[in-house]
């Protein structure tokens, strides 16, 4: 009993003359740097580990990267053909492939993107080479154009005249052929593709980028009415034109081009048989392009010159190289699917 209390007796002791010698401001100035170093410490490790960011970007690279062409194409306009008959419209809901990957992942295809018919802001230029008009009701609306060479998106112009301030149009899907059967470049079913604009007194332009040889037919369509303000309706509700832009380069070959660049490959590297043919033909096709997530491209066209694509392409783009080498093929589809 005596040791503790002796023990206690000496810690007081200590522990006064420690507060005679140092005022209690500077025991707590000595104390203070170092919860400060210490929290200081805290928070450089948790800024340190908030600062590592991971790549969450997912990759669905599937063949070798293209190289884009570079040509001028040349343009002719029409206005108001008769429509012409599609083919293998698009189906709106696509499944991607699926697959487990052997080998590292390749570069990716997507070397150029265009989506949706983009607006920009109105140029100042005047003067087009080609232009397609549609009237009604004594209101006008035209569709200007100039060429454009490859890789670089062509303009076009959307003015009106005499409407009022309700005026405003859409650029539709464009369809293509090369002598083949026709078909949307895009999936029609889009919201992209059925939006319309403001025309207002500067017009509105719209864009699109042609990468293969052959002919695109482009319609836009037109709306000026006011349901609300009927003295002022000027009862447009369906009223339309066409550009029509007929590319011819060899820098960029049309679908059939490829297509029969592609089996004439296939015919030197395989035995001949149907079997070595189809399968041959059906990881060339798989090389070529990715799938479109976007769900907006949909044809050979876009398979085979912008590597992007739904179910849409891949099916149109192996039909086209089978019937090309004379296997017989069919088409089945189901539940969105092709």
């Amino acid at each position: 009993m005596k040791r503790p209390l002796y023990y206690l007796l000496c810690a007081i002791a200590c522990t006064s003359m420690v507060g005679a010698t140092m005022p209690m401001a500077a025991i707590a100035e000595a104390i203070q740097p170092q919860e400060t170093t210490e929290q200081q410490a805290q928070a450089d490790a948790t800024s340190s580990g908030t600062d590592k960011a991971e790549d969450g970007t997912n990759t669905n690279a599937t063949a070798d990267s293209a190289e884009d062409s570079t040509a001028t194409s040349t343009g002719t306009s029409q206005t108001d053909p008769a429509d012409a008959n599609t083919t293998d419209t698009a189906t709106p809901g696509t499944a991607a492939a699926t697959g487990a990957a052997t080998t590292a992942p390749t570069p990716s295809l997507r070397a150029r993107t265009n989506p949706t018919p983009a607006a920009i802001s109105t140029t100042s230029q005047t003067t087009y080479a080609h232009s397609a008009t549609a009237t009604q009701n004594g209101f006008t609306f035209t569709v200007s154009w100039n060429d454009a060479p490859a890789g670089t998106a062509t303009i076009f112009h959307v003015t009106q005249a005499n409407g009022s301030s309700q005026a405003k149009a859409r650029m539709d899907v464009p369809t293509y052929w090369d002598g083949g059967s026709q078909e949307s470049v895009c999936d029609p079913s889009r919201p992209a593709w059925a939006s319309y604009c403001s025309l207002g007194t500067a017009g509105h332009d719209f864009t699109f980028d042609f990468t293969a040889s052959g002919t695109y037919r482009i319609y836009f369509y037109f709306m000026d009415n006011d349901r609300n303000d009927p003295q002022n309706d000027k009862g447009i509700y369906y009223l339309r034109t066409t550009a029509e832009v007929t590319v011819n380069d060899a820098a960029r070959p049309s679908v059939t081009q490829i297509v029969n660049s592609a089996v004439a490959q296939c015919r030197q590297q395989t035995n001949g048989s149907e079997y070595d043919m189809a399968l041959w033909l059906h990881d060339w096709t798989l090389d070529q392009l990715e799938y479109d997530h976007s769900l907006n491209w949909c044809s050979a066209e876009s398979g085979l010159t912008r590597h992007q694509g739904t179910c849409e392409s891949y099916q149109r783009i192996y039909s086209k190289l089978l019937d090309a080498v004379g296997i017989a093929n069919g088409r089945i589809t189901g539940n969105g699917h092709t």
